[in-house]
């Protein structure tokens, strides 16, 4: 019988010591579940050895708690939390010079997009937001003139995991 997953993903924010085959070491976690994975992030912080792994996957509400116990026995992760999707990305849209017009600078007024970069035959919009702000905006945008689209990883405007939590001497 196959498990219900939840519909909207878990961000999982793992703080590990970097060490060669951390990544996999995790992921394998994800791999044995068949829990899909839907972005994944690294990155280093100020801490001297330590890394930050951003995980956006979905797995079914039942599984979340021992799920995440079992990640936190990794011998090189000292910290993991949980969060729901309302974290923010940022939708990057590359459209042809030719799409300037009034109509645009108002969508971009309305939806709070910002003109990231001018080229001669192209340029690039921003626009930060969720998942569902980002692709409102791509829908109106979609047409002739849209070049490219791709979408960041996750933006939170305060720690992932407070500094504090980490059993660091």
């Amino acid at each position: 019988m196959k498990k219900a997953t939840t519909t909207k993903p878990t961000i999982f924010s793992i703080y590990a010591e970097d060490k060669k085959g951390l990544l996999g070491q995790v992921l394998i976690h994800f791999n044995r579940k068949s829990y899909e994975v839907i972005s994944l992030n690294v990155a280093r912080t100020d801490v001297s050895d330590l890394v930050m792994l951003t995980i956006e996957a979905i797995l079914p509400a039942c599984d979340l708690s021992p799920f995440t116990e079992r990640l936190k026995k990794i011998i090189e992760v000292y910290a993991v939390h949980t969060y729901g999707d309302n974290l923010k990305k940022t939708g990057f849209y590359r459209l042809g010079s030719a799409a300037l017009n009034n109509e645009l600078w108002q969508l971009i007024g309305k939806y709070g997009a910002h003109l990231s970069s001018m080229g001669e035959k192209t340029f690039v919009i921003s626009k930060t937001g969720s998942d569902a702000d980002l692709d409102e905006l791509y829908r109106r945008l979609e047409g002739p003139h849209l070049l490219g689209f791709c979408r960041s990883g996750l933006i939170m405007e305060e720690s992932l995991v407070p500094f504090e939590d980490l059993p660091l001497s």
